[in-house]
């Protein structure tokens, strides 16, 4: 599903919500719009920390982001065999 047919899609899933919970939906949209903010945020701020980062295309980021996690696990993996 593209992004205009996905943006269709929750605007005419939203037009059959009824008045009553049009507030706590507000208020879970507003929740996912702050998490958003806070995590472009901190991204930008790791690449700005990391000067070479800050021409690295989002995906490349999200790539190194995901390797960096995956060895730091492996390296401190708590779990001691006996």
């Amino acid at each position: 599903m593209g992004q205009v047919e996905l943006y269709q899609s929750v605007l005419e899933k939203l037009s059959h919500i009824p008045v009553e919970y049009l507030q706590q939906v507000d208020a879970y949209l507003s929740s996912l719009v702050e998490k958003a903010q806070k995590k472009k945020g901190k991204e930008k701020a790791v690449k700005s920390f990391a000067g070479a980062w800050s021409d690295m295309s989002e995906e490349d980021f999200q790539d190194y982001l995901k390797a960096a996690k995956e060895t730091g696990n492996e390296l401190f993996n708590r779990q001691v065999e006996l």
